[in-house]
């Protein structure tokens, strides 16, 4: 099966066209997620109807396809419906955060069939860091119990910008001469693709999430850091280079503080985990009451906690989670003015948040959008968990394979 999607078709051959027409069919069906009757592949790949039973007959000997049932009929004969036969896509799917590294196998339905994450990890833009991510990857291959010979690429997702047609990532693992894709898959001699985690996060919304059936959206990565994957026209916003979606620094915040990028107001300093960590720990210098436990070294109280505090009824976490969902209301706000999305998906580890955030997001939207545009925009609030990013890096593969329908 893999040599199939790994042939290149350079010479144009009887045996090649062939070739091309199977591997067409069995695209179709994985797309379609169910069978399909011979009429149904000609019309797809538009070809005659010998040449349809001829091919659906040498993939059911190839042990690829299988007959799934009969087609109903109001008369005449009830074509057979032809079903994938124990085929199975799979995706090494990679996830590397600022505090965490995540490897899974996924399907072609973005089912995760085996995952690991390693939270004992610091993000660093050095090679004794790029050997650790690599080392956990061929440890969690190794441990998985799926065969290399099924796995038909790499997904990456990776916090910071990305180059994705290149497969370059420009914040982390940027001192090599080829690019971090390429490096990998001469690694792992498979092809990778390469995104930043939010496109991934995003990605998995839109294909197995709330924005499948939405044209426009803005799905909100909001976790440790806040990012933005933009759906126009059904399609996910990359940009000229890749970078398209930098809600986090848009000169919506209102703090003096310099940002990572050098420049002062952008939202990302007054939204998210690392913000509230800051200014839970400000609070609690100044007085104020809580009952999540402070350190006795000094250290920062985790955003993670401080969320786990909020939905247990800490007054003082839930007032800056309120905070911050109502800054956050107020920029996308003006980004319904400028966009006019018919949905707006708030994800990440604040998701789970959704009924202590969604009173002040509205609210903050309310201060700045105009009332048209926001009439007719949603606010949800994701439900594919902490796994959606993986899932989304899986994607990448089946995409390029044309495996799924996006």
């Amino acid at each position: 099966m893999k040599a199939i999607f790994n042939s290149t078709f350079t010479e144009v051959t009887n045996e090649s066209r062939l070739m091309q027409q199977k591997l067409r069919i069995i695209q179709v069906i994985s797309q379609n997620g169910h069978g399909i009757t011979v009429p149904d592949i000609c019309k797809e790949l538009k070809i005659s109807a010998p040449t349809g039973i001829k091919l659906v007959n040498e993939l059911q000997e190839e042990g690829f396809l299988k007959v799934a049932g009969k087609k109903e009929t109001l008369n005449g004969r009830k074509p057979s419906i032809y079903a994938l036969n124990n085929v199975n896509f799979y995706a090494l799917s990679v996830e590397v955060l600022l505090k965490r590294v995540s490897v899974g196998i996924i399907d072609s339905r973005l089912n995760t069939v085996y995952y690991r994450q390693k939270t004992d990890f610091i993000l660093e833009n050095t090679q004794v860091c790029l050997d650790k991510v690599e080392s956990f990857i061929n440890e969690c291959l190794m441990n998985s119990g799926i065969s290399e010979s099924t796995i038909l690429g790499m997904g990456i997702g990776i916090t910071g910008r990305v180059k994705n047609s290149t497969g370059e990532s420009l914040n982390f693992f940027n001192f090599m001469e080829s690019p971090l894709g390429e490096y990998f898959s001469k690694i792992f001699d498979i092809p990778v693709f390469l995104n930043n985690d939010t496109r991934c996060f995003g990605q998995a919304e839109k294909i197995i999430g709330k924005a499948r059936d939405a044209n426009h959206a803005i799905v909100i990565n909001l976790s440790r850091g806040l990012g933005t994957s933009l759906i126009v026209d059904n399609k996910i916003v990359n940009g000229g280079m890749g970078f398209a979606g930098e809600l986090g620094h848009m000169q919506f915040g209102t703090k003096e503080k310099i940002c990572i990028c050098g420049k002062k107001g952008c939202l990302g300093n007054d939204v998210g985990g690392f913000t509230l960590e800051e200014n839970f720990m400000e609070k609690v210098a100044e007085g104020e009451k809580t009952m999540v436990d402070i350190p006795s070294d000094g250290s920062a109280v985790r955003y993670d906690d401080i969320l786990l505090a909020a939905l247990e009824g800490d007054d003082l976490s839930i007032r800056l989670v309120q905070d911050m969902g109502y800054k956050l209301g107020h920029a996308l706000g003006n980004i319904i003015n400028l966009l006019n999305p018919e949905l707006i998906i708030i994800g990440g580890k604040f998701a789970k948040l959704k009924d202590l955030l969604l009173d002040p997001v509205k609210t903050g939207i309310s201060s700045s959008a105009l009332v048209n545009p926001l009439s007719t925009c949603k606010i949800e609030f994701s439900e594919l968990g902490d796994l959606a990013g993986l899932k989304g890096a899986g994607a990448l593969v089946f995409d390029y394979f044309e495996l799924i329908k996006n």
